[in-house]
């Protein structure tokens, strides 16, 4: 009996991702690079990595308004908290505000690494507290409208932006550049 052995044909790196690829192979199986194709097709393959950086890029940018928001909230109740328990003597109020202060620091750190979950949470934080003070007092649903319209909407921005920015982002994985810092 006669044993066929076949000899693996030579590999060549993928020129974008460096996957080992066939020659003659017409796209990269890693990253989809048209390994064959010709220099325009190469050049519109880099280009779409490029312009989803530059979008990956303005997504983060419109999250930071809502990053900010978080981290003015935990200033806020930090200073609602210093207020309550020194000046008007109510400690059990202190505790509450520089509870719910830490829990917006956190939050806040946290976006760096999820902005996305952060935000949300953030924002549903918000909405509770905006309820709660509704059901108290139910004229306060009209002081500040207009401030309240603003976070909301700079929430709804950042929740709206962090999701695109997650979409590009595993766009760009999936063609082997993950680097978005560039």
């Amino acid at each position: 009996m006669t044993e066929s052995f076949s000899v693996p044909a030579a590999t060549i790196p993928c020129e974008n991702c460096s996957a080992p690829t066939q020659p003659g192979q017409a796209f990269c199986g890693a990253c989809g690079y048209p390994q064959s194709g010709t220099e325009d097709q190469k050049n519109r393959f880099r280009d779409s990595i490029r312009i989803k950086k530059v979008l990956v890029a303005e997504t983060q940018k419109e999250t930071r308004t809502a990053k900010t928001i978080i981290f003015v909230f935990a200033g806020l109740y930090f200073c609602l908290g210093l207020f309550h328990g020194f000046v008007a003597d109510d400690f059990p109020t202190m505790i509450v505000e520089l509870f719910i202060c830490l829990l917006f620091l956190v939050l806040g750190a946290w976006s760096s690494k999820n902005p996305f979950g952060a935000i949300l949470t953030a924002f549903f934080i918000y909405l509770t507290f905006q309820i709660v003070e509704v059901f108290i007092d139910p004229t306060s649903l009209f002081k500040g409208i207009i401030v309240k319209i603003f976070i909301i909407g700079a929430f709804v921005k950042g929740i709206r932006s962090a999701m695109e920015a997650q979409k590009y982002i595993k766009e760009l994985e999936k063609m082997k550049a993950v680097r978005t810092d560039e």
